[in-house]
């Protein structure tokens, strides 16, 4: 009898669930965690056990109890950091050492790697206490950016017009992060764009690269149209951005993505991540690219080589992912998707079911959907008119 290795996905949410097929379809006992034990992805998993992913020592005692043999991240920053953790502690390959995963998702530690690399980003400020964070505001140019160092999906961001608005982002931002470090940065007024690129023996074998559209919540990505406009004009330097951190920080195999800002025609790196995004982004990347960015993802975590992946012809040109979300909080009574959208839709997953009362309409989503267009131009005016095309009926 064949006894099956035992991985760990961190987390079992929809963005995780690809991962968690993909790993069981390569002959994996996979096993998943996290305290929300109502995610759909926990379903198909093997095994599923409760705990806190973010909890690093709780974690490695899962692992070490459990005889898991690998571990792979979630689409979060604080499955990056726990993954490292574990795997530098178990002698585990597939991970970048703790300590650069640590300089590549906090955001103080990774804008002041941007300025002794001369990476083109926002100058941040770093905070460590209210006092000084309001003596900056008092005196600095709007407007400005306060973020929360250490979250992600956009928890503990908030715009600032003058200093009364500065003051509770200020206060926002220290109540939410959990190493009560903040940062303060100019504004940017551009397109937010993404591009993920595969790393494997320090070289780039696949990318891609999105628009970024946050209508309800300007601070959470709702809609994501592949590829980004304009990509071609900018490829190269966001390579060789990609690159240098690789070859500087000695990185293992796997993804690399890069947020940023476009701004009079160049990008300007806002944030760093070395893992999936959310909403199953790597299926639709694999279907716009050719790659199999699942399979890779859990090779490269495995510590296992990846260079002789080898891509197929990639299924759609231009296609997109949009989550359908409320505009206020209220009881959700269903939702209607307009005709001139649904034959674009090649994929949809319902997350709140009608007579669920939605608490947190901001970060909340009813479903997702996933399309693809022959056209571009038409892909993206679509996308825009997403929220007006899906009627949501709240009581």
């Amino acid at each position: 009898m064949n006894i099956k290795e035992k991985i760990l996905i961190l987390n079992g949410s929809i963005s995780e669930l690809p991962i968690i097929e993909e790993a069981k379809k390569m002959g994996y006992y996979v096993m998943t965690t996290g305290n929300m034990p109502e995610l759909i992805g926990h379903k198909y998993a093997d095994k599923y056990i409760p705990a806190d992913y973010s909890d690093e020592e709780c974690i490695l005692h899962l692992v070490k109890e459990n005889e898991i043999s690998h571990i792979v991240s979630c689409a979060n920053d604080f499955g990056v950091l726990t993954a490292s953790y574990v795997a530098e502690k178990m002698g585990w390959k597939g991970h970048d050492s703790y300590k650069n995963a640590v300089l590549l998702h906090h955001k103080d530690k990774f804008k002041e790697y941007c300025v002794k690399k001369n990476i083109p980003s926002p100058k941040s400020k770093i905070f460590l206490d209210m006092d000084s964070a309001y003596e900056y505001i008092n005196n600095c140019v709007y407007p400005i950016i306060v973020k929360a160092n250490d979250l992600t999906g956009g928890k503990g961001i908030l715009k600032a017009e003058n200093v009364s608005e500065a003051k509770i982002a200020v206060e926002n931002a220290f109540e939410k992060s959990r190493d009560k470090h903040i940062l303060i940065e100019p504004f940017l007024k551009g397109q937010q764009q993404s591009f993920g690129a595969f790393i494997s023996k320090g070289k780039i074998i696949s990318s891609f690269s999105t628009d970024c559209y946050s209508p309800i919540n300007p601070y959470l990505i709702q809609t994501e149209t592949l590829p980004a406009r304009g990509i071609e004009k900018i490829r190269e330097e966001l390579e060789k951005i990609i690159c240098t951190i690789v070859d500087d920080l000695q990185l293992v195999d796997g993804i690399l993505c890069l947020q940023y800002i476009v701004c009079d025609g160049k990008p300007y790196v806002i944030e760093m991540m070395r893992r999936c995004f959310g909403n199953q982004f790597l299926t639709l990347a694999r279907m716009n690219s050719g790659f199999p960015w699942e399979k890779a993802y859990i090779l490269a975590a495995m510590g296992k080589d990846t260079s002789s992946i080898v891509s197929k012809k990639p299924k759609y040109k231009y296609c997109g992912h949009h989550g359908i979300m409320a505009n206020r909080n209220g009881i959700l009574r269903g939702y209607s998707i307009d005709d001139s959208i649904k034959s674009h839709i090649f994929q949809s997953i319902e997350i709140l079911k009608p007579g669920t009362k939605i608490h947190d309409y901001l970060n909340e989503r009813i479903a997702y959907i996933w399309y693809s267009y022959d056209s571009h131009d038409e892909m993206i005016e679509a996308a825009k008119s997403f929220n007006k095309l899906i009627k949501i009926d709240l009581e």
